[in-house]
């Protein structure tokens, strides 16, 4: 989504390291936070939804600032490359982390996991299996080209 604001409206700047509109720390911080969903679902361990809700809000800004702090290092570690830099906040843990920002993303999730996710899970059944190849597809080119032109191979 950042990306695609980046392009629409202009600016020059990039919130992933890939050509096309992905960014890999996004797309790994809603996956796990999905795979965290549904394993604590299946498990039932608690009935109470206020306190479920809480709970994933927690979760989900603790596991997404780990997944931020792990990404900035890996980016800037393998491509040598900060695309960004909490540094200057008045919150920040590190040059990667910013306290205001987790409790944003933990929120973000928490949304998407109760009003975005089931609307998608519903249309993704309804979906030829085709869509996720080419996808999938479109993905790994752009990983592939990203890797080759980034690190110089």
């Amino acid at each position: 989504m950042e990306s695609t604001v980046y392009k629409i409206t202009k600016v020059n700047n990039k919130s992933g390291i890939f050509y096309g509109p992905y960014t890999f720390v996004y797309g790994f911080g809603v996956l796990i936070s999905i795979i965290i969903y549904e394993f604590l679902e299946k498990k039932q361990a608690i009935k109470n939804k206020f306190f479920k809700l809480i709970m994933y809000y927690i979760i989900f800004t603790v596991i997404l600032s780990l997944i931020e702090f792990t990404g900035g290092e890996l980016l800037h570690f393998i491509f040598n490359v900060d695309l960004w830099n909490y540094s200057s906040h008045f919150d920040a843990i590190g040059k990667y982390i910013c306290v205001t920002n987790s409790l944003i993303w933990g929120l973000l999730s928490t949304f998407n996991i109760y009003i975005i996710y089931p609307k998608v899970k519903k249309l993704l059944k309804k979906l030829p299996h085709i869509y996720t190849y080419i996808l999938i597809l479109a993905f790994l080119i752009d990983l592939i080209f990203t890797i080759i032109t980034k690190i110089n191979l």
